[in-house]
Order: structure tokens, then sequence, then C-alpha cells
């Protein structure tokens, strides 16, 4: 007698066989499909951090004047609710309508006594050094991946054409229930919808980051944001 291997071991090792090889598959697609959504997440982490970024700016390049602190700015289309408080006599009082008197949000004025209006020019100023306010980034595109420098820095990433392109607009700052804001609530129409405004300047600008990726031309992340005209607060000096 001779050792061999029996008829019904051999279908149970064909059908073993056979179950792997349609089970790779799908494992395959698993994984990719894992992989792609590590990569979603990196995308997101990346545009959104790069948005934090852009939020810490200054509203505006009158806004960065230190002898002002970064006061409100007076602008072209906003909602008239919004601006400049009267006194019973009728003169203005330099802070916005519902402002405490002691509030630092004041609007400022230049040497001349013209009050500063935000900018209807929506980018970099000229001869300017270095970004100081948010309008600074309009129509900006960044590289996430520096491909001019060496392998070693450019680290895994197999799609190196990925880039992050940044649009600033005016939108409206009218609630769409009131002509003004003294009221308990206040209805808004999705404000990111409607045309943007490019020409005039109103109390809010939208910021709106769009990652995408040369070789892959139909696919993208778009994140958005809104920055207001509002001032800053500034901390009270105690001497003891």
């Amino acid at each position: 007698m001779k050792r061999a291997i029996a008829l019904i071991e051999l279908i149970f090792a064909i059908v073993i066989i056979g179950i792997t090889l349609v089970s790779v598959p799908n494992l395959m697609r698993t994984t990719a499909k894992a992989s792609n959504q590590a990569i979603t997440q990196e995308s997101v982490s990346n545009i959104s951090s790069y948005l934090d970024m852009v939020m810490t700016q200054f509203w505006d390049e009158n806004s960065t004047n230190p002898k002002y602190n970064n006061p409100i700015l007076k602008v072209e289309l906003g909602n008239s609710s919004l601006n400049e408080a009267k006194d019973s006599k009728g003169y203005f009082l330099g802070r916005r309508v519902g402002s405490a008197i002691s509030s630092p949000r004041r609007y400022a004025v230049d040497s001349t006594g013209v009050k500063l209006t935000a900018s209807t020019t929506l980018g970099e100023e000229k001869n300017e050094t270095e970004v100081d306010d948010i309008d600074d980034f309009n129509d900006k595109t960044v590289s996430l991946v520096n491909r001019e420098s060496t392998s070693a820095q450019q680290g895994d990433y197999k799609d190196q054409t990925v880039q992050i392109t940044t649009s600033i607009n005016y939108i409206s700052d009218k609630p769409t229930n009131a002509n003004n804001y003294n009221r308990k609530y206040i209805n808004f129409d999705n404000p990111f919808i409607p045309a943007n405004i490019k020409t005039k300047s109103t109390n809010i600008k939208e910021v709106t980051v769009r990652l995408s990726s040369i070789n892959e031309a139909n696919e993208s992340i778009v994140l958005r944001a809104f920055s207001c005209n509002i001032g800053s607060s500034r901390l009270k000096e105690r001497k003891f």
C-alpha cells in the first residue's frame, strides 16, 4: 500500500482555497476603503488647522493699528441697526447700538476725524511684507506638500499635488424676519448661499478654504467660517 491523498481531502482543499480566493477581493476593498477614510480624515484635519490659522488674523487691515485697539469699522452695506449709536440730541456716541458706555469696542477715527472704514479691496495690500488680516488670504493657494524640498520632508504622500485655496468675501448681515436686531429671536437665511459681495463691505466676512488635488479634479473638501466686525476687548489696567 502507498500513501496518497484521498479524494475527499482533495475536495476539501479545493473548497478551502476557493473560499479564500473569493474573500481576497473583499479584504482588498475593505483595506482600500480604510485607507481612503484615513486620507480623508488627515485632509480634513489639515484644512481645519489652516482655517483656524486664518481666523486668528485681524478682521481688516484697518483693524491692525495698535493705536486703535482693533476697533469697530464703518462699512458700506451693513445693517443700519448695527450703526453707531446717537444720544438724545443726535450726537454720535462712538459705539454701536446696544454697547455699554464702558465698552472698549468703539469706532475709531483717523487724524482728520474721519471714521476708519473696512476695506472694499480684498487681498494683500501693496508693499505689504507679511499677512496681518483675514482678507490677505484672498485667492491664496498653498501646497500641502513642499514639492521642492527633499523626499524625506515630503514624507509618505503619494499625491504631492494637494493644495489649499482660500477665498474671502463679504456676506449679508441682515436678518430675514426683522429690520433690526432688537428682538428675542432672530432668523437668518444661510448666508453662504446668496451671491457673495466683492465690491462693497458689510459687517461679516466669509472665509472659504478648499482642499483639492490636481490629480483628482472632481474631488475636494470645502470648509467655511465667518468673522464679524465687532472689534476686540481690552484688559483694563490697574495700578497697585
